[in-house]
């Protein structure tokens, strides 16, 4: 029964599945019916099953909690209400209550053995070495609050509930014609001509009059709203913002330099030649070719090795192999070695180049060890720093006062949103940590003190709000110059649109696009095939989506891949499925069929919820949350 199961693994129907048997091995309550009828408990009834407080509490929990992971902080039940938390519990319990009662109209279990066996493979139920564990069982009926028998009912019904659920979700529902209409559906390629229109093949836009100005800054005043804006004074200190070159000596410099001088040391490199030759019939060939006065290079040649393929680059002694290290390090320049045992056979060398040991002086990285011996000393200093700072910030002395103490200077953003723009909209874009500071500092009142944030694991950041800008509409004056260029944009783009509807009726009456094209002077743009997920420079996606709308006759207006840009496109080619292609993918098979089994589980619930009476308690509902929440 389990590994039946576990075969439906995607879609709608799957994800249903999973959540009626996870969540009834978890803390489901067992419908009202296995517990002796509705009460005083009983959130929902469906025919003759009822919905348990517990069920309802346990659905909405999880729905809370997903709800509470995707905003990344805690709901308060208002909220929950205006985002449909109670109303999808309701939603997801009574779907479960009508395949209960479904279940119990059609005398649909497992039997006893069935049960057992269920049972005896869940995972949940077993000791490490995969056995079936009586004590690890007792602890999850205990966990639940439940009696064993009422605990062992809840899994049969579990159990049946994904048993109907399964046999929508593990046959193909769908006819094989289907999969010859979906080949060609999916494979069908066309090619498309269109004209691309601009607002330069439009009459200048004149300015908008006052009336037209106010009117559409009336009807838009959302968009140029202001959001909450604070006035924020920050204290960064990091190591750098500590350091004084000034009080690192040339005594501590030399030093320094000594004990790493290993460290501005370059190794002598030489740039080697390699041949391997396959026989050292071969290799002794090479040797009485190079005696007789031949080229290095024609040895190359007659081994059928090109200069790229015997260039080993600049390499130290430690980066060659072993068998040719010492060799390497001896050659005069352009002298080929005798023949060495390499580790791929017989091999010849030759070092074209060669750069000497060199290192570097100190003159010449006295000022790099001054900036990292300064940066070392203040990151020794910075835990210190730190106390002292939160020392102060506990006595009230202000972040200015603090900064100045520790010789770091504090720094006030006059207005600053939650998302870091200026009232310009210009994007602030050096904060410290900006992200997390400003979620934070959104959530601090005026005189409030929050704790430092981290800065790159080696530095802190301070934070006061001194003045809150709660969020406002603002009036026109403000935002003139910004209303009055969306104002011309929008009215290009209706003309713009405009004009590409003209054109589309022209074509619809025979005219050739060609022509359209001559007379607004433009040029006819034409895409390679492609299929109706693909796109071309120029041609977005959307674009071949909307060709695909209709037939080859079909014209189509769509937006361009850049603002006020519209499209006029015409299908200039379409290729259909070639006859040797008869197979289309069995993933896009299986998904469709997933696809029609999620419908027909829907349909199958909505007709059942019509079938059964389905009352609700809301009054219970509410007090429950109330209560509980």
């Amino acid at each position: 029964m389990i590994s039946f199961m576990r075969k439906a693994i995607e879609g709608w129907t799957a994800k249903i599945l999973l959540i009626l048997l996870i969540g009834g091995f978890a803390m489901w309550g067992v419908s009202g019916s296995m517990l002796g009828g509705a009460n005083s408990n009983t959130i929902a009834q469906v025919g003759e099953t009822s919905i348990s407080i517990r069920e309802y509490l346990a659905a909405y929990n999880r729905s809370m909690n997903e709800m509470q992971q995707r905003f990344g902080r805690r709901l308060t039940q208002e909220e929950a209400r205006l985002y449909g938390v109670e109303s999808r519990t309701m939603s997801t319990i009574v779907s479960f209550g009508v395949l209960d009662e479904f279940a119990r109209v059609q005398s649909l279990a497992l039997s006893e053995d069935q049960l057992a066996k269920m049972l005896a493979e869940n995972p949940a139920f077993a000791d490490s070495s995969g056995k079936f564990n009586r004590e690890t069982f007792r602890q999850a009926v205990y966990n639940a609050q439940m009696r064993e028998s009422d605990f062992i009912a809840l899994q049969n019904a579990s159990a049946v509930r994904g048993q109907v659920m399964q046999s929508f979700a593990t046959n193909s529902l769908l006819p094989d014609v289907f999969s010859n209409v979906l080949r060609d559906y999916t494979n069908e390629e066309r090619k498309f001509a269109y004209l691309t229109l601009t607002a330069n093949e439009i009459d200048p836009v004149a300015d908008p009059t006052d009336e037209q100005l106010k009117a559409y800054f009336d009807e838009n005043i959302k968009n140029y709203s202001a959001p909450e804006y604070r006035k924020l004074e920050i204290l960064k200190i990091e190591p750098a913002d500590l350091a004084d070159e000034s009080a690192i000596s040339e005594e501590d410099i030399a030093a320094d330099y000594e004990s790493r001088i290993a460290s501005y040391r370059t190794p002598e490199r030489r740039k080697v030649q390699q041949i391997v030759f396959k026989s050292q019939e071969l290799a002794d060939a090479a040797v009485k070719s190079l005696s007789e006065g031949r080229l290095f290079e024609t040895v190359l040649s007659d081994n059928n090795v090109t200069l790229a393929d015997a260039d080993l680059g600049f390499l130290s002694r430690p980066q060659l192999p072993e068998a040719i290290r010492d060799a390497a390090f001896a050659l005069e320049l352009n002298t080929p070695s005798e023949i060495l045992q390499g580790p791929f056979g017989p091999t010849m060398i030759r070092v074209t180049e060669m750069t000497p040991e060199a290192t570097q002086p100190l003159d010449e990285v006295k000022d790099e060890i001054r900036k990292d011996l300064a940066l070392q000393k203040a990151s020794d200093t910075i835990l210190d720093v730190q106390e002292t700072v939160e020392d102060a910030r506990a006595a009230g002395t202000s972040l200015k006062e603090v900064g100045d103490r520790v010789g770091v200077s504090s720094r006030v953003i006059e207005a600053v949103s939650r998302r870091g723009q200026r009232p310009d909209d210009t994007i602030i874009t050096d904060i410290p940590v900006s992200s997390d500071l400003l979620a934070q500092a959104f959530q601090t009142e005026v005189g409030g003190q929050a704790s430092p944030l981290d800065v790159n694991n080696v530095g802190y950041v301070w934070y006061d709000v001194q003045k809150i800008d709660p969020a406002r509409d603002r009036t026109l004056d403000e935002v003139t110059d910004r209303v009055k260029a969306d104002w011309i944009a929008a009215e290009q783009n209706k003309r713009i649109a405009e004009k590409a509807e003209q054109m589309k009726e022209r074509l619809e009456r025979g005219a050739k696009l060609e022509d359209l094209a001559l007379e607004s002077n433009l040029f006819v743009q034409n895409t390679a095939l492609l299929k109706r997920t693909g796109q071309q420079d120029g041609f977005p996606r959307s674009a071949t989506a909307a060709g695909f709308i209709g037939d080859e006759k079909a014209i189509t207006i769509t937006d361009g891949s850049q603002p006020n840009q519209k499209l006029v496109i015409t299908v200039a080619e379409r290729k259909g499925v070639e006859a040797q292609i008869v197979d289309v993918p069995q993933e896009q098979v299986q998904i469709a069929n997933q696809g029609a089994a999620d419908d027909l589980l829907s349909q199958m619930i909505v007709n059942l919820q019509n079938t059964y009476s389905v009352t609700q308690n809301p009054t219970l509902i509410q007090r429950v949350l109330t209560q509980g929440h």
